[in-house]
């Protein structure tokens, strides 16, 4: 349990966590490489400015945790949740960010090129203007997602309901133009 301590601005390299309590953890600037953290509980926690290259975090909780600013530069963060954290400025670079829930988050403008998103849950978040280019988004949840502006060109799509999905002015490619169609019954021939 490390919730007690203030370990700002340290550098973690290769270190392993499982099923640790982070729980109200003080972690503003830190910077992880090459770490793992297998169902962690950060719920509370205040890791604001922290860099995290190339670090698993697999079933984490992010439960009203502070990541404002945080950058994620190709880490995996494979079925985590993020209930009412604030990721506002966050920066994230490539990745696989499957199966993570991210229900109403704010995550406009962001750069999301190549990230994988499959199964992800990002029901009624606010996706204005993000860059999807090249991305997985397989099997993710878009219900009442807004993505007016983002560009969706080249990312794949498969098994994914974009009917009560807000694409106002967002820039799609010919197969995801039928892959829309289709999904209100329309056929294309």
């Amino acid at each position: 349990n490390l919730e007690a301590f203030r370990w700002e601005e340290l550098e973690w390299i290769e270190c392993r966590f499982v099923k640790c309590s982070l729980k109200g953890f003080r972690g503003s600037e830190l910077t992880t490489k090459n770490c793992e953290f297998n169902e962690c509980d950060f719920s509370g926690a205040s890791l604001s400015s922290s860099k995290h290259r190339s670090t698993g975090f697999l079933n984490c909780k992010f439960v009203n945790t502070d990541l404002f600013g945080a950058k994620f530069e190709r880490c995996r963060m494979i079925g985590s949740t993020f209930e009412g954290a604030n990721l506002s400025a966050i920066t994230i670079v490539e990745g696989d960010w499957s199966f993570v829930n991210l229900r109403y988050q704010e995550l406009d403008e962001l750069d999301l090129r190549n990230v994988r998103f499959k199964g992800a849950d990002l029901a009624g978040a606010s996706m204005k203007k993000c860059n999807f280019r090249e991305s997985l988004l397989d099997q993710a949840s878009f219900l009442h997602a807004k993505l007016q502006g983002s560009d969706l060109r080249g990312a794949s799509l498969e098994e994914v309901d974009l009917r009560n999905t807000d694409l106002k002015g967002a820039r799609l490619d010919i197969g995801q133009a039928i892959h829309f169609a289709q999904c209100f019954g329309i056929v294309v021939e």
